[in-house]
């Protein structure tokens, strides 16, 4: 066996693979009549903007982005065919962190043949050639207008022959070309400067290369780059273009941290840079070309998203938030680690949303379905909430998750994605009910104590109203308003049991709200003497609803007016019908307001706002719920909307007789 054979043998499929894994060409290999991927490259895969889930897919799933691009069709000709096709300056738009680009590339379709000349595998490799590009179409440009000024330099020494004068015009025509070129160059958005012989005397330094250096043209121009810039002794990059000058090989520096001159002090910067040797006609390196670009403020606004990522990841491990991404284009469903633990899965698979939903117990399957539906529709602001129950078939440990997410959108406003969080509420639901069983018990046995009391206080104020005692008529009154307080709070525990049991039951009349209107103003008025209150005057309106419960609402919004508004300040209370033919009713306070965080919460049950004011504040949390359940009950909606240290407005909305809601 020779030599050759021995390396033959040893050279076989899986090194070729690792050699085009270390490649730092663009490669990937695919195979079928659905163009799979069945090898892709770091480097490819950064060209694409994916990462290695995208292997064993087929292309159109995996990059969808290329939905009505001709990459497939091609890869598709080249598999049928068996004849490789390759192209350079070639547009394609893909989607980089999110965002849709567009480059240009060389690729090649390179097919091979099995033994009946049949595709087996499609050889990808591609360049991204965008800068090159813009480069060739630079010099293409320059080269073009050389050419023109070459042209008119011919003509112009051809008439050389006959007069001086045509001499001097050409000349002139020549001064304006290199002042032309001059031009050119001081107006670059880079810093050029060009460095002449081995000890790098500065020839030419426009304007931005001077404003990154932190110097004036008449400190540097003619001096050695040593001797200019003092401020690199004891940096790498003179001895950078000491390489490149003796080397005759450009040398290119990517996020090149350099310390600069700043004033009379220094600066940390970060540049991209290249320098690149100028050879004479016999080849030999008489300068070098720089070219700079100062990146600081992108760089380090990269650095802080990274690290702005970083904190986010750190918080949604500390708050134990599982993330979901669905894709609908694909049906693709994933998560970080968290959620698969949830969702059964191991740490290494993914899932479509079929899968994901079959982990949600049955009763609740249907409405998550349609919740992400309406989410995803023409018609939706995007938003996802939506609690649900789930169990997977590896622990079998029933969890209550509540999901809230958002949806991302094309440019064209189609529906990329569903991204949010998962957050399992699970103990927390547990800790609610023991709250409301408590309350519950507790609010019935208080319930019979207090009644008593409030008929014992009843004959005392009726002895004190039959005795003429004045001081004792005003104690007996306060105190059997401590007690209706008392017996509201109660009723309102109770309340929140019946609302989580369902048998919370609505006692529709019809009634005028107009007549609810001016008994609260009347009682409000003669009630309360610490506030201002505007009842707006509005017609009569029918409405058909629990009285008793609407009452409830308008003394839980006009009570917590009462609570929060300072003292000797102004409380509206309006109603009217509003555009969409349906009844509308506000009560405006000017507090302190409430932020746009605690409006997002403030209906929860139990949900008080954490601040100074609201903790000398009594209360349980459960006035705005108990109200937000009775408007709801009666197909209605409720709402706040509030400007911190301006005014407060809270709203809810009844249909009128004879709508259905």
């Amino acid at each position: 066996m020779n030599a050759s054979e021995t390396i033959s043998d040893n050279f076989n499929a899986q090194l070729i693979i690792e050699a085009l894994s270390s490649s730092p060409a663009p490669t990937a290999i695919y195979s079928g009549e659905d163009i799979i991927i069945r090898f892709a490259n770091a480097g490819m895969l950064a060209l694409w903007g994916k990462d290695a889930s995208v292997i064993g897919k087929p292309l159109m799933e995996a990059i969808p982005e290329l939905e009505g691009q001709p990459f497939f069709e091609l890869l598709q000709g080249v598999w049928r065919s068996g004849e490789s096709f390759s192209i350079t300056d070639t547009p394609a738009r893909l989607i980089k962190n999110g965002e849709e680009r567009l480059d240009y590339f060389d690729y090649e379709y390179k097919a091979l043949l099995d033994a009946n000349q049949k595709s087996w595998c499609i050889l990808n490799t591609a360049l991204n050639v965008t800068a090159r590009r813009e480069f060739l179409q630079q010099i293409k440009e320059k080269e073009e207008r050389e050419s023109a000024l070459n042209e008119e330099i011919a003509a112009t020494l051809e008439e050389l022959t006959s007069t001086n004068e045509e001499l001097g015009s050409s000349l002139n025509q020549l001064a304006q070309s290199r002042e032309y070129i001059k031009t050119i160059i001081e107006q670059a958005p880079v810093g050029i400067a060009m460095l002449r012989g081995p000890e790098h005397n500065i020839e030419i330094a426009n304007p931005r290369i001077l404003e990154i250096w932190g110097r004036k043209e008449s400190e540097v121009i003619g001096l050695a780059h040593e001797v200019a810039r003092p401020e690199l002794i004891g940096q790498p990059v003179n001895r950078l273009l000491k390489d490149v000058f003796y080397s005759g090989k450009p040398k290119v520096n990517k996020e090149f941290f350099v310390k600069l001159r700043h004033k009379e002090s220094l600066r940390e910067a970060i540049v991209n840079s290249i320098y690149q040797p100028i050879f004479s006609e016999n080849g030999n390196v008489t300068g070098v070309l720089v070219i700079l670009e100062e990146i600081t403020e992108q760089v380090l606004a990269r650095r802080k998203n990274e690290n702005d990522q970083q904190m986010l990841a750190l918080a949604i491990d500390a708050g134990e938030l599982a993330t979901f991404y669905y894709q609908p284009a694909t049906n693709l469903f994933s998560g970080n680690q968290l959620l698969k633990k949830w969702f059964g899965l191991s740490a290494d698979e993914n899932l479509d949303l079929s899968v994901a939903l079959s982990v949600i117990v049955s009763e609740d399957r249907d409405k998550v379905t349609k919740a992400i539906s309406k989410a995803l529709s023409k018609d939706s602001d995007g938003h996802y909430f939506i609690e649900y129950h789930i169990q997977n078939s590896t622990d079998q440990k029933p969890r209550l998750i509540q999901a809230n997410g958002r949806v991302f959108y094309d440019q064209k406003n189609k529906p990329l994605s569903l991204n949010g969080t998962l957050r399992d509420i699970t103990e927390q639901k547990k800790e609610e009910q023991r709250k409301d069983d408590f309350m519950g018990m507790v609010s019935h046995e208080l319930k019979t104590p207090i009644t008593s009391l409030k008929i014992y206080l009843q004959i005392l104020q009726q002895a004190a109203l039959k005795d003429q005692n004045v001081f004792q008529q005003n104690i007996l009154t306060k105190s059997l308003k401590q007690v209706d307080n008392m017996t509201g709070m109660i009723n309102g525990f109770l309340n929140v049991s019946r609302i989580e049991s369902g048998q919370l039951h609505l006692d529709q009349t019809v009634f005028d709200i107009q007549t609810l209107f001016a008994e609260l103003e009347d009682e409000m008025k003669s009630t309360v003497t610490t506030h201002h209150f505007q009842f707006k005057p509005s017609q009569s309106i029918l409405i058909q609803a629990d009285r008793e419960k609407i009452s409830q609402v308008l003394h839980n919004l006009i009570g917590n007016a009462v609570k929060y508004a300072p003292n000797d300040s102004v409380i509206n209370v309006a109603y009217y019908i509003n555009e969409n033919k349906i009844l509308k009713v506000t009560v405006e306070d000017y507090g302190k307001g409430i932020s746009k965080e605690d409006q997002k919460r403030i209906f929860e049950r139990y949900y008080r706002i954490n601040d100074n004011i609201s903790a000398s504040i009594a209360g349980f949390g459960i006035g705005l719920y108990l109200s937000k359940e009775i408007v709801e009950l009666h197909q209605g909606t409720i709402e706040v909307q509030s400007s911190p240290e301006k005014s407060t407005v809270f709203s809810f909305t009844l249909p009128l007789m004879g709508q259905d809601g």
